[in-house]
C-alpha cells in the first residue's frame, strides 16, 4: 500500500538517495533541507511517515519530533542519525523508531513496508 513520506535531511546526497529509494517502491514523497519549515510540511500534507535526521542546522531533529508531535500523535517518526544514544533521545521525544544511518534505506523501506 502506497505511502505518503515527508523526508527531512540537510544531507542533500543522503536525502536524494532516500528520495530515490523511497519512490521505487511507490510511495509520495514530499523532501526538504529545511528543518525550520518541517512541521509546516507536515501540516500541510499529513503525511503517513516522517523520516528526518537528528542534527540538522538551524532546528535539530528533536525540536521537530515535539513539533509535529504536537499536531499529531499518530504518525510514524523515523529518526535517522549516525549515533545510538542520539536515536534513543529522539525516540524517548516521541520518534517511532530510531534507525542507523548505515543501515539505510534498507531499514527504512522495511520500517514502511511494515506499517
Amino acid at each position: 500500500m502506497s505511502k505518503k513520506v515527508l523526508l527531512i535531511d540537510d544531507d542533500e546526497i543522503s536525502l536524494m538517495i532516500l528520495e530515490n529509494a523511497v519512490e521505487c517502491e511507490g510511495h509520495q514523497v514530499i523532501v526538504t533541507t529545511n528543518s525550520v519549515i518541517a512541521a509546516d510540511l507536515f501540516s500541510q500534507h499529513l503525511p503517513d511517515v516522517v523520516v528526518l535526521d537528528v542534527f540538522m542546522p538551524d532546528k535539530d531533529g528533536f525540536e521537530v519530533i515535539k513539533e509535529i508531535r504536537a499536531i499529531s500523535s499518530e504518525v510514524f517518526i523515523i529518526a535517522i542519525s549516525a549515533t545510538e544514544h542520539y536515536l534513543r533521545t529522539a525516540e524517548e521525544l516521541g520518534a517511532s523508531l530510531g534507525i542507523l544511518k548505515e543501515n539505510m534505506p534498507e531499514d527504512i523501506l522495511e520500517a514502511i513496508k511494515n506499517l
